[in-house]
C-alpha cells in the first residue's frame, strides 16, 4: 500500500510539473533580458540585433525602441546568442551623439550590471562610429546614418549570494531542530554540521557564485534539508513512512530534471520552434525526399542542441568539474597543461575550406608516428616542384614551418607527456622534415621554432616584452608578438636567399604595444564548455603603429593597429571560373609590387607586418593544394608559404602536372623529358 501511494505521489508531481514547466520557463527565463540606459540630446532609436546560426544579421532578428530627448531605459528581450556570436547594437541619433551609460542583463531573475569599463572590454568592433570611454559611459559619435557596435557574448549573470544564504539558513534551522528533538542523532547529522557552516561562510561573503557551482550547491542543501526534515518528522511526529514519501518527491524531481528540459524545448521554446519552421520552409522537394529529410534532421538536431534548456549551464558544470576539479580536458582535441595552458590533442580539424582530416598531435610530439624516408623525399620533391614552377615565371619562393605551442612551451605540458617524450627521445615529424630540408633541398626554408625559442629565452632573461607569451594560453595560435618574431625570421631568409630585396623588418620601436589581459578565444573556450566571459584572462596584443611609420600610412592599421579585428575580410574573387577568398592590403610605399602570403591561420597573423614591403599584399589560405590560377593572374614577385606542423601528419601534397614538370625540366637541363613514376 505504501509503495503504491509513493508511486502515485511521485507520478502526480512529475506529470503536473511537467505540464506546467514550459509555461514557467517561458515566462521566467525568456532571456537574457537586456535593459539599456542611454542618453541622447534628441529623439533617437536604439536597436539590438542578434545573429543567426550562420552569423548573419537581418530585420527578422532585431528588437528596437524609440526614446525621446533625454535618458531612457528600453527593456529588450533576446534569445540566447549562438556560440561565438556577437551582439550588434545600433544607437541612432539625429545629432549623431549617444551616450550608453550601461547595460543590465537579467537571466533566471539574476541581474548583472555592465558599466563603462565592462562595456569597453566587451566591445570588439565598430562600424561608422567613434567610441570613447568616459566617466558617464561609452560616448558614441556616429559618422553615418547606420552606426554599429559589436559586443562579444554577454556574461551570464551569477547566482545571488542571498539565495544561497537562504537555503543555508533554512537548512541550519532544520538541523538544529533535529538535533534538539532526535535522540542519539546519526552520523549524517554530524556531517551536516560540518557542511552547513562551511557553505554559509562562503555564501555570506561578497563572492558571487557562478551558476555551475550554485546549482549543485543548492541541490546538496535541498537534499540535506530533506534528510533533516524526514528524520525530524519520523522522530517527533511519529510518522515512520514520512521519509519514504519524501523519497517519492525526490524521485519525481529527478525525473523532472531529466525530462523537463526536453519537454520544455519541444513545447514552448519559441526560437527553437521558429527555427524549425524556417527549415521546413526551405525544403526543396526537387532534390528528393530522402535528401530533404536528411537536411531537415541535421538542422533540427543542431538547433535542438542550441536551444535545449539549461544546455550551456550543464556543459559548463561538466567542464568546470573536469578542468578545475579533476585536471583534464573535457574534449579530446585539447590537452590541459600547466599554468592554465591548453595544447593540441587529437581529433578532426579543418585543412582546407572544404576539407577536414584527423590529427594526433600528442603522438606526433612524442615521435611515435615518424616520417619514412620515402615520405621525407616526397615532401622535398613537392616543395621543389613549386619552387621551380614559380621560378620559371620570375617569382621567388620561401617555405616556412610554424611549430606548435608544445614545441615552444614544453615545460607546461602534462608530466605524463613530458616523461614519455624524454624516455623515448624521438624526433617529431616537424623536426625530421626541418633537418631533411636543410640538408637535401634547394628551396629557401625557415624553421620558425628556432627564432621563437630564442625570443622565449630573451623574454625569460628580462628582454623585450618579457611578460608577454609568444602563444596564447587559451588558444593554439601564436600571439601577434609571436607573429612578429616569425615575420622577422622570414625576412632574414628572404634577404639571404634573394639579396636583390632590401626589405628591412619594421623595428619594434615603430609600434606601441597595447595589451589586454581580459581576452579569451570565444570559440575555443566555448568548445571546452566554459563560459568565455568567466575565463577571459588571456593576454591579447595589438601593435599600434607610431606616427610617421610605414604601417601608419596603411589605412587598415593607421588608427586601429595590427590585430585580428583590423585585418581586411576575405573577399570572394572569381578567377577563371573558380572562387578564391583573398585578403588584400595596399601600401604605395612598398618595395615589391605584389607579395603573396599563403598558408593557414598562422600566416594570417603576420600578414599585416608584411604589408610594409609591397604595394599590394595578398593573403590566400591554402594548406596542401597548389592552384596555379591566382599566381598566373596576379604575377607576384614573392610567394611566402607557411605550414603549421599539424598538417605534416597527412600525406605529402600532390602538385598539378605542369608544376611537377617544372622541377624535372629544371633538373634535366630544360629537356622536359616525361615524368617517371617515382617523380
Amino acid at each position: 500500500m505504501i509503495r503504491k501511494r509513493q508511486t502515485v505521489i511521485a507520478g502526480s508531481i512529475f506529470l503536473v510539473t511537467l505540464i506546467l514547466m514550459p509555461l514557467l520557463v517561458h515566462f521566467v527565463t525568456p532571456g537574457p533580458a537586456i535593459k539599456a540606459r542611454l542618453h541622447s540630446p534628441t529623439q533617437s532609436n536604439f536597436a539590438i540585433y542578434w545573429p543567426s546560426d550562420s552569423g548573419a544579421y537581418s530585420a527578422s532578428r532585431v528588437v528596437t525602441d524609440e526614446y525621446a530627448e533625454g535618458e531612457s531605459e528600453p527593456f529588450l528581450i533576446l534569445p540566447p546568442l549562438p556560440v561565438g556570436g556577437m551582439l550588434r547594437i545600433d544607437p541612432i541619433s539625429e545629432k549623431g551623439v549617444v551616450t550608453l551609460h550601461g547595460l543590465t542583463i537579467e537571466r533566471f531573475s539574476v541581474v548583472c550590471e555592465l558599466k563603462a569599463d565592462a562595456l569597453a572590454a566587451l566591445l570588439v568592433n565598430t562600424v561608422d562610429a567613434d567610441v570613447r570611454k568616459t566617466d558617464a559611459g561609452l560616448t558614441i559619435n556616429a559618422t553615418s546614418a547606420d552606426p554599429q557596435l559589436y559586443f562579444k557574448a554577454l556574461p551570464a549573470p551569477s547566482a545571488p549570494t542571498s539565495l544561497i544564504a537562504l537555503f543555508v539558513l533554512l537548512y541550519l534551522l532544520l538541523f538544529l531542530a533535529g538535533w534538539r528533538f532526535v535522540k542519539d542523532p546519526p552520523n549524517s547529522f554530524k556531517l551536516h554540521f560540518l557542511l552547513g557552516p562551511a557553505v554559509l561562510v562562503l555564501a555570506c561573503r561578497e563572492y558571487r557564485w557562478p551558476m555551475e557551482i550554485a546549482i549543485p550547491a543548492c541541490a546538496l542543501l535541498v537534499l540535506a534539508m530533506q534528510h533533516s526534515a524526514a528524520g525530524l518528522a519520523s522522530a517527533k511526529l511519529r510518522r515512520p513512512h514520512f521519509q519514504e514519501w519524501l523519497a517519492s518527491i525526490q524521485v519525481a524531481c529527478f525525473l523532472l530534471l531529466i525530462y523537463g528540459p526536453f519537454w520544455s524545448t519541444l513545447s514552448l521554446n519559441r526560437p527553437f520552434l521558429d527555427s524549425i519552421k524556417e527549415s521546413l520552409a526551405k525544403i526543396d522537394m526537387a532534390k528528393g525526399l530522402s535528401e530533404s529529410a536528411a537536411v531537415l534532421i541535421k538542422e533540427s538536431e543542431e538547433r535542438f542542441n542550441r536551444f535545449f534548456l539549461f544546455r550551456n549551464e550543464l556543459l559548463e558544470m561538466d567542464a568546470n568539474i573536469k578542468i578545475y576539479g579533476m585536471g583534464f580536458s573535457p574534449i579530446s582535441k585539447v590537452i590541459l597543461g600547466k599554468n592554465g595552458m591548453y595544447f593540441e590533442g587529437y581529433g578532426e580539424r579543418k585543412v582546407e575550406e572544404d576539407a577536414t582530416a584527423y590529427f594526433d598531435m600528442v603522438t606526433d610530439y612524442m615521435g611515435l608516428i615518424p616520417f619514412s624516408e620515402e615520405q621525407l623525399e616526397a615532401w622535398r620533391i613537392c616543395l621543389e616542384e613549386r619552387y621551380y614552377w614559380l621560378k620559371q615565371r620570375g617569382i621567388d619562393y620561401i617555405f616556412a614551418l610554424a611549430p606548435s605551442k608544445a614545441m615552444i612551451y614544453p615545460e607546461n605540458l602534462p608530466d605524463r607527456i613530458l616523461k614519455t617524450k624524454q624516455a623515448l627521445n624521438r624526433p617529431s615529424r616537424f623536426e625530421q622534415l626541418s633537418s631533411y630540408l636543410k640538408q637535401h633541398s634547394t628551396v629557401p626554408f625557415v624553421d620558425l621554432s628556432e627564432p621563437l625559442r630564442r625570443a622565449k629565452e630573451q623574454a625569460l632573461a628580462g628582454g623585450t616584452l618579457s611578460a608577454t607569451p609568444l602563444y596564447y594560453r587559451t588558444d593554439f595560435h601564436w600571439t601577434y608578438y609571436g607573429a612578429y618574431v616569425a615575420y622577422r625570421a622570414i625576412l632574414e631568409e628572404i634577404r639571404k636567399s634573394y639579396p636583390a630585396y632590401r626589405m628591412e623588418p619594421t623595428p619594434l620601436q615603430d609600434f606601441s604595444i597595447a595589451a589586454r589581459h581580459d581576452w579569451a578565444h570565444e570559440l575555443f573556450i566555448s568548445a571546452l564548455g566554459l563560459d568565455p566571459q568567466k575565463n577571459s584572462n588571456d593576454t591579447y596584443l595589438t601593435f599600434m603603429p607610431r606616427a610617421g611609420s610605414v604601417h601608419a600610412s596603411i589605412s587598415n592599421f593607421g588608427t586601429r593597429g595590427i590585430d585580428d579585428y583590423s585585418l581586411p575580410d576575405p573577399v570572394a574573387n572569381n578567377i577563371e571560373g573558380q572562387q578564391f577568398n583573398l585578403r588584400e592590403l595596399e601600401n604605395p610605399r612598398g618595395e615589391a609590387n605584389t607579395i603573396f602570403i599563403v598558408g593557414d591561420s598562422f600566416s594570417e597573423k603576420y600578414f599585416g607586418f608584411f604589408s610594409a614591403h609591397a604595394k599590394k599584399s595578398v593573403a590566400y589560405r591554402s594548406v596542401y593544394r597548389f592552384v596555379t590560377i591566382p599566381y598566373n593572374t596576379y604575377s607576384p614577385q614573392l610567394v611566402i608559404q607557411e605550414m603549421f606542423n599539424m598538417y605534416l601528419l597527412q600525406k605529402p601534397p600532390y602538385n598539378p602536372k605542369e608544376v611537377r614538370r617544372a622541377r624535372v625540366a629544371a633538373l634535366d637541363g630544360g629537356t622536359g623529358r616525361p615524368l617517371t613514376t617515382a617523380e
